[in-house]
């Protein structure tokens, strides 16, 4: 018997900690999400050359691009200075490409020889960069691409395993070797992950039980990895472009400057372009991972380091209404985004919007406002806008904060969608679609906000075992990948109650080989869906009507080709 209790004793004490390590998806994300921002960092070889990072490779020419490691030697590399930058800007994390497509790795990998340590450099630059990052406190992540290009095994039908084997290796090496890592963002480079994502994911929580991880181990193309958060994930990553709120958590990826790598003459986006890149994923309830590559010689370029610098110091003026916040309850417009802490509403005024602005009503009582200084601001407040009086005096030219104090928790409001831009009748209403690539940027809703840079896009196809596509080439612009996807669908709208409707609107969104060949407009009579319009053409397409009143409406796709999606689809 005491021995059966010792054994239980520590059956309870092991299940303990596997439960206090294992914390919840929420838990773990929560850190990241207060962060709002991470310095991302391109780097490797091909800063001797000023080109794009593995995209230059064929270009440049293979041989050569892939000899350049053999004279990288960055000796001003000082990774404590690099921790210092982001700080500076603040950036509350670092990522680092620790291995990108062309297959170079910036630490001591035991796997192949095309490492930084056979380089004139010789240091490990990983193993440098999470000490100085740890003792300055700062969460880091490695930028990790489980493909690579100059590797003969990947995706190889013959030895392909080997190669996912290699890959196991690698991660294992990043994730026990430097400490604790905070995140690991994979990448997606056109074609299925040459390894299961359930390999790497499950090998990353059991090495670093409180990593995140974002979405690029499972999509079979671009959209899948801007919006689709799958099985093996925590969170989406948009690229290059910030898009509306997402009901998911998120990150932009995108650069400071105009290359992911370091080039010659580069210069960096101004400053008020930044920080509103940065807003306005902070509005949108998400996160900036803000590029800037340093150059051959280990050093961040000046202009970059003094375009950061500035953010840093806005931020710490700011710094209120920017971290430990969430996003909404007004959900982004052109002139204005908004964040939140308990009855505590930030609207962050982008643009120059007169001497006032109305803001959608709301379901809670506006006790106070005033600008971020304290300085108090006349405002009104009624059933149909609440109208805010914005003092020249004051004013920030990057962005005015008008903190607004309410008599409740901004987040019991739900979220508040800004005044129409279009008059569409369906603008914001209640939409539901056969299916959909993600879920934000591409799902229902996202054709009905009044926002060109997202769009609806029907999802995978449910016949079809994605399981199986892992390792093989398969490029997402072959008709290989379209036909993994459906070609057919229906988006509906519910407009609430009875309408009236003269015209309809439809603009498509068109990407490289994808287009809308035929469809339909219905409307529901009686249980039944009855068409008012069809055509074998899309683009930017709209018809006037003779009226039909109805309370829902769909699109119907009848035939279609590559990744169609619908920006808008509109009724008036």
């Amino acid at each position: 018997m005491k021995k059966l209790s010792i054994i239980l004793l520590f059956g309870l004490i092991a299940f303990q900690g596997i439960g206090q390590t294992n914390s919840s998806k929420q838990q773990r994300l929560q850190w990241w999400q207060e962060a709002k921002m991470g310095l991302f960092i391109h780097w490797g070889p091909v800063s001797l050359i000023g080109k794009e990072i593995s995209w230059s490779r064929n270009g440049y020419g293979k041989s050569k691009y892939d000899s350049l490691y053999l004279r990288f030697n960055p000796k001003q590399f000082n990774a404590k200075e690099w921790v210092k930058l982001a700080k500076a800007g603040g950036m509350k994390y670092l990522v680092l490409t620790s291995k990108h497509h062309d297959g170079f790795c910036l630490f001591d990998t035991k796997t192949t020889p095309y490492n930084i340590m056979n380089s004139p450099f010789g240091r490990d630059v990983c193993k440098e960069l999470a000490q100085a990052a740890h003792e300055a406190g700062m969460p880091i992540g490695w930028y990790f691409s489980v493909a690579d290009w100059k590797d003969p095994d990947c995706r190889n039908p013959k030895t392909n395993d080997i190669f996912a084997d290699r890959v196991e290796q690698q991660v294992r090496e990043l994730l026990t070797n430097y400490g604790k890592i905070s995140l690991l963002w994979i990448d997606y480079e056109g074609s299925p992950s040459p390894i299961h994502p359930k390999r790497v994911f499950d090998l990353a929580r059991t090495l670093q039980p409180e990593i995140i991880i974002n979405n690029r181990l499972e999509p079979f193309n671009p959209d899948e990895s801007h919006a689709r958060v799958g099985a093996y994930a925590d969170y989406a990553t948009p690229e290059g472009f910030v898009a509306g709120y997402g009901a998911v958590p998120w990150e932009t990826c995108t650069n400071m400057g105009h290359q992911w790598a370091w080039r010659f003459n580069d210069t960096p986006r101004s400053l008020k372009e930044s920080l509103h890149t940065l807003l306005r994923c902070v509005g949108g309830n998400g996160n900036l991972l803000f590029n800037i590559g340093p150059d051959s010689s280990g050093v961040f370029p000046p202009n970059f380091v003094a375009r950061a610098t500035e953010m840093g110091n806005w931020l710490n003026k700011n710094a209120e209404a920017v971290y430990e916040t969430k996003g909404g309850i007004y959900t982004p417009s052109k002139d204005y985004v908004s964040s939140y802490r308990g009855n505590t509403l930030y609207l962050h005024l982008l643009n120059n919007t007169g001497d006032e602005i109305k803001l959608p009503p709301m379901a809670a009582k506006v006790k106070k406002a005033s600008l971020l200084n304290g300085n108090a601001i006349s405002f009104t407040q009624t059933k149909a806008d609440v109208t805010l009086k914005i003092p020249q005096n004051g004013r920030d030219s990057i962005a005015t904060i008008v903190t607004i104090t309410l008599d409740k928790p901004a987040s019991k409001l739900g979220q508040i969608i800004p005044f129409t831009t279009t008059n569409s009748l369906a603008y914001g209403k209640k939409a539901t679609a056969s299916s959909s690539m993600g879920a934000f940027l591409h799902d229902p809703t996202a054709a009905f906000d009044d926002n060109p840079a997202t769009h609806w896009k029907m999802g995978r196809r449910t016949d079809v075992d994605f399981e199986r596509y892992y390792g093989q080439d398969v490029h997402y612009q072959s008709e290989k990948a379209f036909d993994l996807f459906q070609n057919k669908g229906w988006i509906e709208v519910d407009l609430g109650t009875l309408q009236t409707i003269k015209q309809l609107k439809v603009s498509e969104a068109v990407y490289q080989k994808s287009q809308i060949k035929r469809f339909e407009i219905q409307y529901e009579r009686d249980g039944q869906w009855l068409t008012v319009a069809q055509d074998e053409k899309m683009g930017n397409w709209s018809k006037d009507i003779s009226p039909v009143v109805a309370q829902k409406f769909r699109l119907v796709i009848l035939d279609s080709h590559g990744f169609a999606g619908i920006r808008e689809f509109q009724l008036f």
